[in-house]
């Protein structure tokens, strides 16, 4: 009984060994496109990011700029009039 079983089951892994070398370089193919896919990907979210980081940048340069006009307008502004000096 043993020797028949063992016999059956060589016979059926001679069979699936086509199978199983078929199935691995599927996958190995399938595996190779998924991680280049997923290269592709990262590329691009790392081109939109530093897009975002350079308008971002961009932006912050106008607002520091704007702060620093009326800044100044405020510091022009706050200084005493010189011909207040005479009332004092």
């Amino acid at each position: 009984m043993r020797s028949e079983r063992s016999e059956v089951n060589e016979r059926a892994n001679l069979l699936q060994k086509p199978f199983a070398g078929e199935l691995n370089r599927h996958a190995g193919q399938l595996a190779g496109e998924l991680n280049r896919q997923a290269g592709q990907l990262a590329g691009e979210l790392n081109h939109h990011a530093g897009q975002l980081a350079g308008e971002l940048n961009h932006h912050a340069g106008q607002l520091a700029g704007e702060f620093g006009r009326h800044a100044s307008r405020l510091s022009r502004q706050a200084r005493p009039d010189p011909g207040l000096s005479d009332l004092l």
